[in-house]
């Protein structure tokens, strides 16, 4: 009775076997298939992890919306399409409905501009450093880059300076990717937008870029008042081409946006659809912080290092201020001779009078260019 057992065991599996044996090359082929898109997927996911960008320590938490007067929060609701009379009987609610949003609705002032008649800006600055400001993002924008380019790169510059701290935020997004197109690798997928329906748009790389090699570095100036089209081009260049990031946090409102202006002259900023980086990841609903930090004008310089509350690097200023002696009046009493002791800082009103007001941003940005120059490239990477 065993053997039968066992000879009908191995008769069935022959059997199995013969049957089976046609179809194996499939089932190979097909299971060598899935195990490589396993891999590749895993590769990908390693690739984006060593290739992502560093970034600050924190992440800033969006900014909340300033209190809305009533005649502000009536004006909102009748573009939201909410009952006017409630939110201006209650501006309080529509306050927290801007800031639970989540960077889909926004209030934003008018941004102040360094020279007004001034709105395209393209300079070979002493260094040499080429810069450009950007305002308005057009079709004929990326070609007058490229012609600016072309006529500079002979010289050598230490590195290239995109300002976009003026830059207006309701702008297209074929325009925002003809400018991301210039310092990215041709042919790869720069972002997505979806609108409300779920069809979605996909922009490219789709031009000759600039070409700035590695001991070109590329700066981009930021502010707090960037949003819209110009904080996505700032994302994908910091993300996709290395960009150096500089200034303040942005605004928290990456895509493309519908400006409602106001009647105490701020603006209703909403977005249209959304933004999809690449990676599934969406845009919008913080601000995108710096990689190098630059106070603002109205900021107290009191903490300038994380974690470094008790050391030297706390504070700018010693408080109190202590008076420190001119080096003459040592070397006069190393000589034996006595002097008083007086401050080193000249008094505000002097500095002012002094030293007309600077481009604290672009200052900084030139400094880093030319630290960043002195640095072997083995040192950059």
């Amino acid at each position: 009775m065993k053997t039968l057992r066992i000879l009908l065991l191995l008769f069935l599996g022959i059997g199995i076997g013969v049957g089976v044996a046609p179809f194996l090359p499939n089932l190979q082929a097909k299971l060598a298939g899935n195990l490589a898109k396993v891999l590749n997927r895993e590769e990908r996911k390693a690739g984006a992890q060593e290739s992502a960008p560093a970034r600050p320590a924190a992440v800033p938490a969006p900014k909340p919306v300033s209190p809305l007067r009533p005649g502000e929060a009536a004006e909102i609701a009748k573009l939201v399409g909410s009952d006017p009379a409630a939110a201006e009987a209650n501006p309080a609610a529509m306050t927290r409905t801007l800031d639970q949003s989540a960077g889909r609705m926004a209030i934003g002032g008018g941004t102040k501009l360094a020279s007004p008649d001034r709105p395209w800006v393209a300079e070979l600055l002493p260094g040499p450093i080429a810069y450009w400001r950007v305002r308005t993002m057009g079709a004929t924008l990326a070609e007058a880059i490229g012609r600016d380019w072309a006529a500079w790169r002979q010289k050598n510059p230490l590195g290239a300076v995109l300002d976009l701290r003026e830059c207006l935020p309701a702008q297209s997004l074929e325009a925002a990717a003809e400018l991301c197109a210039l310092f990215v690798t041709p042919g790869e997928v720069l972002f997505s937008w979806r609108d409300g329906a779920g069809k979605e748009k996909v922009f490219r790389s789709d031009r000759q870029p600039l070409g700035l090699n590695p001991v070109t570095p590329l700066v981009v100036l930021v502010g707090p008042s960037l949003r819209g089209a110009g904080e996505l081009v700032a994302t994908i260049l910091q993300e996709r081409a290395g960009a150096i990031l500089l200034g303040q946090a942005t605004a928290g409102q990456t895509g493309w946006l519908a400006e409602s202006r106001l009647s105490t002259g701020r603006s209703l900023f909403r977005l249209r659809g959304e933004i999809l980086l690449p990676g599934g990841r969406a845009g919008a609903g913080r601000p995108l912080p710096p990689d190098v930090v630059l106070n603002g004008a109205n900021y107290p310089d009191v903490e300038i290092w994380t974690g470094g509350e008790m050391t030297i690097a706390s504070t700018i200023a010693e408080v109190p201020p202590i008076k420190r002696t001119r080096e003459a009046t040592l070397l006069n009493e190393d000589e034996g001779g006595g002097g008083e002791t007086m401050s080193l800082s000249l008094p505000e009103k002097d500095l002012k009078d002094k030293r007309p007001p600077q481009d604290r941003g672009l200052q900084r940005a030139g400094d880093l260019l030319r630290a960043l120059r002195k640095m072997p490239p083995s040192r950059q990477a």
